[in-house]
């Protein structure tokens, strides 16, 4: 019986694993997820400038099998109104854009490192992300909250085993 597995050791790591990863997802969520996704759509529903735009590439991120509408990292070309012309990475991409398609996209003038389709800034669009994200951070509270609970139980039960008389 000197191989048998620990089963208790298992236990107490993967509720520590718990704990961990989930107050890393709760300070990205915090820290980053929900700040970006609302600051990019407020600055550029506040103050975005529509322009068409020339989709210079597409690289596939995830594939249907992942996500239905397939996601992807796009990079666009457009000239801004003061006359410059800008080249930047797109905000929020589905699989529905390609190589060398012309779109519309809005731009933060103040930024102009930050666009996206106009299609991509709606209403449903950002609830949509917004919803995702308060999901991430509710996900992590419990995953914290569930690793907290795993690991004192198991810490209780095997204090109260090693009491004398105790079987």
């Amino acid at each position: 019986m000197e191989n048998a597995p620990d089963h208790g050791r298992t236990v107490r790591n993967g509720s520590l694993a718990m704990i961990g990863l989930g107050v890393l997802l709760f300070v990205l969520s915090l820290v980053y997820l929900i700040p970006h996704d609302m600051g990019v759509t407020s600055d550029l529903r506040s103050r975005g400038v529509h322009v068409p735009a020339v989709v210079t590439e597409c690289v596939e991120v995830s594939g249907p099998q992942d996500n239905p509408a397939g996601n992807s990292e796009c990079r666009v070309r457009f000239t801004t109104a003061e006359g410059a012309a800008v080249e930047t990475r797109l905000a929020y991409v589905t699989g529905t854009v390609k190589a060398r398609d012309t779109v519309t996209v809005v731009y933060d003038p103040r930024h102009t490192d930050t666009a996206a389709l106009a299609s991509s800034i709606g209403f449903w669009d950002s609830l949509v992300r917004n919803a995702l994200d308060v999901v991430a951070l509710v996900a992590s509270v419990v995953m914290v909250l569930v690793g907290l609970a795993v690991h004192l139980a198991y810490r209780w039960l095997t204090r109260a085993r090693s009491r004398p008389g105790v079987t």
